[in-house]
């Protein structure tokens, strides 16, 4: 039977992804976040400070409008002392 599908998190610029990240890392394994432009760099200093958190995988790609500049799609799991 194929895995069921996961939803991803948006990171917007108001930080309420971070609720949402710690909720589902409650629940779920492995969890996928999904940033453009300045929210990249606030995801990616936030994952780096958690200790309990590892960066599972880590993709770049530009978007079709390149205004938008470098999207980032990560996926992380919680790390079980």
């Amino acid at each position: 039977m194929p895995e069921k599908r996961r939803c991803v998190i948006f990171c917007s610029y108001r930080g309420i992804w971070k609720d949402e990240l710690e909720e589902r890392l409650q629940t779920e394994n492995k969890v996928t976040i999904l940033a453009l432009g300045r929210n990249m760099y606030k995801l990616l200093a936030y994952l780096r400070k958690r200790k309990d958190i590892e960066i599972f995988k880590l993709g770049t790609k530009y978007m079709k409008n390149r205004d938008k500049g470098i999207g980032i799609k990560i996926t992380v799991r919680k790390l079980h002392a």
